[in-house]
């Protein structure tokens, strides 16, 4: 599937879950999500940091509304049970689908695809390719200060002033890069790599987002 279906069929689930109150599909979808990093080999830290995440979340919403929700003991089991199971679903989903994106490649299908704004995608690639130059700058710098007999502590604002000082002067340069190749905004370009939609991708949406429909209507799902 393109990078944009797999972004489209995440988030058709999420709004369809979101407007409905089966446990059994919330938990069908955990499980699924699961097996899909299993599949990736996601490592066990992975499983670990989004248990983490999920648990206060989750005891949360069963808490509030098991406790203080309105109906008889039942109905407030039952959808305390759904918000904790959803809570879930889009946090493992999330996930699965982070582990099979490229974020490189999502950003130039949703700029040919979905006609997403090309400085807006050029100006992420560009930020994100400075985390590591940014990280190392912080290294030198406290390095700099060490020598000086300064120590820059994690919370000097000194040592983020300089950072930050640093990230624009690379900011700078990097549009007046793009400039000197003369991208402009709104202007046509060629691509070095296409990434089209396939009719296969469409296919998996559609069956995806009927098989759901069925469980939910045909069978039921509680």
């Amino acid at each position: 599937m393109n990078e944009t279906q797999k972004l489209l069929l995440v988030l058709l689930i999420s709004i369809e879950i979101a407007f409905t109150k089966s446990v059994y599909l919330n938990l069908f979808l955990i499980i699924v999500s699961i097996l899909i990093l299993i599949v990736t080999k996601s490592h066990l830290k992975t499983f670990a940091r989004l248990l983490i995440v999920s648990i206060l979340p989750a005891v949360g919403s069963f808490t509030s509304f098991y406790f203080f929700g309105a109906g008889d003991e039942s109905q407030r089991l039952h959808f305390a049970l759904v918000m904790t199971t959803r809570v879930g679903a889009y946090i493992f989903m999330g996930a699965a689908f982070m582990s099979t994106m490229v974020l490189y490649e999502l950003l130039r299908s949703l700029e040919q695809n979905v006609k997403m704004s090309a400085t807006f995608v050029y100006g992420i690639l560009g930020a994100l390719s400075f985390i590591p130059k940014i990280i190392n700058s912080v290294k030198k710098i406290r390095a700099v200060g060490l020598m000086r007999g300064e120590i820059l502590s994690f919370w000097s604002p000194k040592l983020y002033f300089k950072a930050i000082s640093q990230a624009l002067i690379w900011s700078n340069n990097l549009a007046m890069a793009m400039t000197s190749h003369g991208f402009e905004e709104g202007e046509s370009h060629s691509y070095h790599r296409l990434f089209p939609t396939k009719v296969s991708g469409w296919l998996i949406i559609g069956v995806v987002m009927l098989l759901i429909q069925y469980c939910l209507f045909v069978i039921k799902l509680w």
